[in-house]
């Protein structure tokens, strides 16, 4: 447990260092989607854009977390470092579902300010606990996934893409399904958690078998 918090210590102190610019771009990131989540449909429909809203979120944490560690060096120094494999993954895997639900929770909160401080949006939609529960399941899908391709993925820069290939993906056959069994709309989050725990897995074996290149005594 010291192990993953002092992961999460360790990049929290990396995120605060990072380039002003980040904060901005996150910010305006924040401010449009806000928007968007304002005017969406009721229905899973209208929060399937929240969906999607986590896996920019969280890819874009996790190739700073995972792939830039992994590129500049890094990741072998903390691998090498005393703490445990296990505590490396896990510690960066909460940090980013930490700081997605934060990102998502800002935009969800500037939303309902927005719908109370402006005039004409009478009919705009509130965050409820579905819309949590969906994003917290897409994000823990997303960062799982982002960890297990991080080292299975040869270039980093498809990492978005596979993400949306995998969410696109079961939101089709949940749809499909729905359309024909009528199904609860849990079993969408059902169906994220559950392939989240296998690309966990998955993701907890390659760091096991992880080989250093060049081992590094601190």
């Amino acid at each position: 447990m010291s192990g993953i918090i002092t992961i999460l210590q360790k990049e929290l102190a990396s995120f605060i260092g990072s380039d002003k610019g980040v904060f901005g771009v996150y910010a305006i990131i924040v401010a449009v989607w806000s928007f968007m989540f304002l005017f969406g449909e009721d229905g899973v429909g209208g929060q399937l854009w929240f969906v999607f809203f986590s896996v920019i979120v969280a890819a874009n944490f996790s190739s700073t977390v995972f792939i830039s560690e992994r590129i500049n060096g890094t990741l072998e120094i903390l691998i090498t470092s005393g703490l445990s494999r296990d505590a490396i993954l896990f510690g960066k895997m909460i940090f980013i579902i930490q700081m997605t639900f934060i990102i998502g929770f800002s935009c969800a909160l500037l939303a309902g300010v927005l719908g109370i401080i402006l005039p004409g949006i009478e009919g705009a939609r509130a965050f409820g606990f579905y819309d949590a529960v969906l994003y917290l399941s897409a994000t823990f899908l997303n960062v799982a996934s982002s960890a297990y391709f991080s080292v299975r993925l040869s270039n980093p820069r498809l990492l978005h893409f596979i993400n949306i290939f995998i969410i696109g993906a079961i939101i089709t056959i949940y749809s499909t399904m729905s359309s024909l069994f009528n199904l609860h709309h849990y079993f969408l989050v059902v169906g994220f958690l559950l392939l989240g725990a296998v690309f966990t897995f998955l993701a907890k074996k390659e760091f096991t078998g992880e080989r250093i290149i060049q081992p590094v005594i601190l």
